[in-house]
């Protein structure tokens, strides 16, 4: 099908007459409850292989599948097409930096922006997200995120959670989810138990959570509790060890965290998605045998992985899970209760997809509301606005890959997009901090932008070379860059790398909007 301008209209007939549990074969269950990544922005031979071979139940994008709005429609078109029953494809549409659509659909501003700028206004904004990516045929979000982020050296989730309290944090996902899920979208709140009082990357090792249980069930698990109770229908596991729940594996592998603490002592009932079992806190420290088996009989329904998306890698898991499913080291009844419980929620999310790029209706309007209300201001000795006479220097991080949770070859704008002022790009390796010491005094004021400081880094060592009365820090994401900064006089925090951030922040610099954000967490100077 044509993916240019004119394939607009995509209609796919409904498909509402699911194969019962007792027709279907021991591939076909298996496929359905495996999710994994593809290579490509168009229907392949890979693809083609997932729905065919492998009988697969979902599919995760990436920005590298992703051209434009028409051709993800007809790609989904296509997949689902093709699918005797239909796919689950899902996506990181998170909020933030963590966006795989960058164009073409509502912006969506990353969780602590939206806590800073409104929190009632969420559930607002997610539903007109979740009406959109439904327009283009998804059906899963592997959002919002539940975590509370107690811990302000957190590499990962930081400004991606709503705050570091508990009941912030379980009002704002509530919102989020209940927005998701009115747009046609089932959501997962991640990452269960809680990724925020961790100060390792999942993605390359495994974290561990020393807290007792009820210090776990005080904060980490508040969010969790509440969306739950409100009626979530997805739930995504982390990779993290929490040790007073299973000292031996992590939360995604754990029959304790999963079925004994998720599933029986909070009851939830939906759909459980695992966090990429590529990430290094699982991959590098066991098979795909018995990471399949482990996360099987843990009790999660959906297995994501996601990586290299390897085909003949991809195959081996197909045929490692038959194996341990003949063999019965994973049982039919473990099998069949995750499959009736896919096929119950693809019955209400995917059986009858309108796939119509004319429906979307983007609010690019809301979505700017909230990002210039997020502006926050922290610090402020007088130095703010801009006027139109101050002479003004711009010292800029250099940024290639943000997080690991970011799009991969992602272009970073930086200020100088939106304030036209000269500019220093700094890196680790200072090569221009003299140059910057001799012209910054040439200056009446200076703006530092900073992203996720560290004790004694270069960007502390610019800071120190820097006059502090003329000099205006904004965090480009963490807002406690401003807890290892001594000494700062204005902080302003905008709480994402993105270009909506920046122009909102430029205008608030310069005087043209307020500065009404509230900051979510607490700092202790």
């Amino acid at each position: 099908m044509d993916a240019g301008a004119r394939t607009r209209h995509l209609h796919f007939p409904r498909k509402d007459k699911y194969m019962t549990i007792s027709k279907m074969t021991l591939r076909e269950k298996i496929g359905q409850m495996l999710c994994f990544a593809f290579h490509n922005p168009e229907y392949d031979e890979q693809i083609a292989t997932f729905i065919h071979e492998f009988q697969l139940g979902g599919v995760i994008y990436f920005q590298r599948n992703i051209k434009n709005i028409e051709q993800v429609a007809a790609l989904n078109l296509k997949m689902q097409s093709e699918s005797k029953i239909p796919l689950f494809i899902g996506l990181d549409q998170e909020g933030g930096p963590v966006l795989r659509i960058m164009k073409g659909i509502t912006p969506l501003p990353g969780a602590m922006a939206l806590s800073a700028a409104d929190p009632e206004q969420i559930h607002e904004i997610t539903k007109t997200v979740g009406e959109n990516l439904r327009c283009l045929g998804f059906n899963l979000n592997f959002a919002p995120v539940g975590d509370v982020n107690n811990n302000p050296a957190n590499p990962v989730i930081n400004s991606r959670s709503y705050s570091d309290d508990p009941e912030v944090v379980a009002k704002c996902a509530v919102s989020a989810f209940k927005g998701f899920q009115d747009g046609g979208i089932l959501p997962t709140i991640k990452h269960f138990p809680g990724h925020g009082n961790t100060s390792v990357d999942s993605h390359l090792g495994l974290p561990v959570v020393k807290n007792n249980r009820a210090e776990v069930f005080q904060t980490e698990l508040v969010p969790f509790k509440k969306a739950i109770a409100e009626g979530i229908d997805g739930v995504m596991i982390s990779h993290i060890l929490y040790e007073n729940f299973d000292h031996e594996y992590p939360a995604s592998l754990s029959y304790n965290i999963i079925t004994c603490l998720l599933k029986e002592k909070l009851g939830f009932k939906g759909l459980i998605v695992t966090d990429s079992l590529t990430m290094g806190a699982i991959s590098s420290r066991f098979s795909a045998e018995e990471i399949v088996e482990r996360a099987v009989n843990a009790g999660n329904d959906l297995l994501i992985f996601c990586g290299k998306a390897d085909l003949n890698e991809q195959r081996e898991i197909v045929l490692a899970f038959e194996k341990l499913a003949e063999e019965g080291k994973i049982s039919k009844a473990r099998i069949d209760e995750s499959v009736k419980k896919i096929l119950r929620l693809k019955a209400k999310y995917a059986a009858a997809p309108d796939i119509d790029v004319s429906k979307l209706r983007v609010n690019t309007e809301l979505a700017q509301m909230l990002q210039n209300k997020s502006v926050t201001l922290v610090y402020n000795h007088n130095w703010v606005p801009i006027k139109a006479q101050d002479k003004v220097l711009l010292i800029f991080p250099e940024i290639k890959l943000a997080s690991l949770v970011d799009n991969v070859n992602q272009k970073y704008q930086t200020m100088k997009d939106y304030l036209d002022y000269p500019q220093f790009i700094i890196n680790n390796e200072l090569a221009n901090l003299p140059e910057i010491a001799l012209e910054a005094p040439k200056y009446d004021k200076i703006i530092l932008g900073t992203y996720n400081v560290l004790e004694g880094d270069h960007q502390t060592k610019v800071f120190e070379a820097l006059p502090k009365n003329r000099l205006m820090v904004v965090s480009l994401r963490s807002p406690y860059d401003c807890l290892l900064l001594k000494g700062i006089k204005n902080y302003v925090c905008i709480y994402e790398l993105t270009p909506p951030s920046l122009q909102s922040c430029a205008l608030a610099l310069k005087g043209a909007i307020p500065f009404s954000g509230k900051l979510p967490i607490r700092l202790t100077r």
